[in-house]
């Protein structure tokens, strides 16, 4: 599970509900190099939808360059999320921004 692909996963606008939630299924299953292979009837049977929604809704993914598809012969298909990988788009946890005072009155001012 890839928790920067389920964070890039929610600021995203799908067509429809239903591609949402398979955006959302397959953020879940993404590794860290944001790529997944579910098979569609797993998709399917996850979202409580048919095969054939699911494959409408990858289409649907695909063109709006939410997804790219792989597809792997005698297996299911390699689904690689479009999440930006820079630099820019990272964030680092290890470091703290300086804290400022949230109000200028402080203990010394109220004595």
């Amino acid at each position: 599970m890839s928790i920067e692909a389920i964070t890039w996963a929610t600021r995203q606008t799908c067509p429809n509900p239903t591609c949402k939630l398979v955006l959302f299924v397959l953020a879940n299953y993404a590794d860290e190099q944001h790529s997944c292979f579910p098979s569609e009837g797993r998709l399917a049977q996850i979202c409580g939808i048919t095969d054939r929604s699911v494959r409408r809704s990858l289409g649907m993914l695909e063109n709006c360059g939410l997804v790219t598809i792989k597809a792997r012969k005698g297996t299911s298909n390699r689904y690689v999320l479009g999440v930006d990988t820079g630099v820019r788009g990272r964030v680092d946890t290890g470091v703290r921004g300086v804290r400022t005072l949230a109000s200028a009155y402080t203990k010394d001012t109220l004595k």
